[in-house]
């Protein structure tokens, strides 16, 4: 598989990891579009947000609402999941991008 969120996941390629558990990790996106952008994305692959199981989504959203309190963003922040060639996917591994222009991220990992 070339898969470039799976090579990071094996560490094969480098990225700012922030957080990541059994089931996912969240990096630094390397073109952030606000002060705070984080991808987060599940360990195991699945193409598309059509492929992932529903459990699978609901705990990417958990994590990501986690994300949004222990970073204290809960006012101002925008989750976005890009969906196929028409939806503006790019990187064909599921992932939510977590954007916030309240404050910059001060540590390099987050302890959820």
């Amino acid at each position: 598989m070339d898969c470039e969120f799976c090579k990071i996941i094996d560490r094969k390629l480098p990225a700012e990891i922030v957080y990541e558990n059994d089931r996912v990790i969240v990096f630094k996106d390397y073109k952030p579009k606000a002060r705070i952008h984080l991808l987060v994305c599940p360990r195991a692959h699945y193409d598309t947000f059509m492929d992932a199981p529903a459990e699978e989504v609901a705990y990417l959203f958990k994590i990501c609402r986690r994300l949004a309190e222990k970073l204290q963003v809960e006012n101002g922040f925008r989750m976005v999941i890009n969906n196929g060639s028409q939806g503006g996917q790019i990187i064909y591994h599921l992932h939510i991008h977590f954007l916030s222009w309240m404050k910059d991220l001060d540590n390099d990992r987050i302890d959820l």
